[in-house]
């Protein structure tokens, strides 16, 4: 473990967020089926600790071959080591010093690019999702010092190009003349043309000229009046098409509970998730996706655009998706394509609601970054799927989304 001050790219959301425990409406200890791994210092901590509750910590570990150790598959939807009131057995009785690395950082997520570091918190927490997404003010990026408590992440390659790129996509997203429909598209646009370059000597200068080019674009009215023109024009049969076939990558990705969590807040989310979960299955998603896709979100998102520019820039930075990137087109169809499969798969948790509620677009937010976005090949799959004609399966997809 190393404990040292260092200087991380981060958002203010960071020092805005504070955990609700027991107060949580899904508190990450309960009602998950996720595996909380030990790290190799902590658990020789446990170990070590010759006392009555160092012995059942201990016994509530697993061995997990390969892969190390894990506290045990959960009891009734929660763990082993929380109190009937909602608290961390070991954080009540000996500290937060004494909580492995997962239990101490999370939602905190550290990432070291180029050996910069920079520290984000996840969407997958319900609070989160309230503290970055609900505000009227765009979401600022500097650095600034941290104190960071855990092993240092292993560097990841990011060139300055990608940072560029990042940045680049950031102020397009948050550049307010734009409506959600434009940003998405003119950002399309972009990436599709940052792909004809090779990534060799000279990409440098070539993502300058892009960026120039693209930066003359934003206020050029002729440009937008022209953005649409040689799409397809929207129908509801193309959109049931796209859903169709988006509902069945997210289906491969997504996970339900092998039984309902008893005695929890938002049980119904949960078996509303085991029915969207059959229903895709069932492969009649299109038709009822189409519904209340057009129902529910659309008149939310367009209620609520600084919500979903929020999250579109805050997922340019948290997502990663551009670290890998070989096809920026490629990279961006499987980022957007994310994106409308959160969307969807909300109006598929909600599709007997009349409206959609804040506390619902919260739940449909951070249950899709804790139950799908995670999942490895999810936005490699949505990538392969929509790369073609990309922008003319966003424009269907949209709608009437402003």
């Amino acid at each position: 473990m190393i404990t040292k001050q260092k200087t991380a790219y981060t958002t203010n959301a960071i020092f805005n967020f504070k955990c609700k425990m027991s107060e949580c409406p899904d508190n990450c200890c309960r009602n998950t089926t996720w595996q909380i791994y030990v790290d190799p210092e902590s658990m020789e901590k446990y170990k070590k600790m010759d006392t009555t509750l160092g012995k059942h910590i201990v016994e509530c570990i697993e061995e997990i071959p390969e892969k190390g150790h894990a506290f045990k598959e959960f009891d009734h939807g929660h763990c082993p080591l929380l109190t009937d009131d909602g608290l961390c057995l070991i954080h009540r009785d000996l500290g937060e010093d004494y909580l492995c690395n997962t239990c101490k950082t999370y939602p905190r997520v550290w990432e070291s690019l180029n050996s910069k570091l920079e520290h984000w918190l996840s969407l997958s927490c319900p609070n989160v999702v309230r503290t970055v997404l609900y505000t009227q003010r765009k979401i600022s990026y500097f650095e600034s010092p941290i104190t960071l408590q855990q092993t240092l992440p292993t560097p990841k390659p990011f060139d300055e190009a990608r940072r560029r790129i990042r940045d680049q996509l950031i102020e397009f997203v948050q550049y307010r003349k734009f409506s959600i429909k434009e940003k998405l598209l003119f950002m399309g646009l972009f990436m599709r043309s940052l792909s004809r370059f090779k990534l060799d000597d000279n990409f440098n200068n070539s993502v300058e000229e892009v960026i120039t080019n693209y930066r003359s674009y934003m206020n050029n009215a002729d440009f937008f009046e022209n953005l649409f023109s040689g799409m397809a024009n929207v129908n509801e049969d193309s959109q049931k098409e796209f859903f169709n076939m988006l509902s069945a990558v997210v289906s491969v990705s997504l996970t339900v509970p092998k039984k309902i969590p008893e005695g929890i807040k938002n049980a119904q989310y949960y078996e509303r998730m085991t029915t969207l979960h059959k229903d895709i299955t069932d492969k009649i998603a299109d038709e009822y996706l189409t519904k209340s896709f057009n129902r529910l979100i659309v008149p939310y998102v367009n209620e609520n655009a600084h919500v979903f520019e929020n999250y579109l820039a805050y997922s340019l930075v948290s997502s990663k998706f551009l670290i890998e990137a070989e096809d920026f087109a490629v990279a961006y169809a499987g980022f957007i394509g994310e994106f409308l499969a959160m969307l969807i798969f909300t109006a598929g948790l909600f599709k007997d609601n009349e409206t959609l509620t804040q506390d619902d677009m919260v739940t449909g937010i951070y249950l899709f970054h804790r139950k799908i976005s995670h999942a490895q090949t999810l936005r490699k799959n949505l990538a392969s799927e929509f790369t073609d004609n990309l922008l003319a399966w966003l424009l269907n997809a949209l709608g009437e989304i402003k």
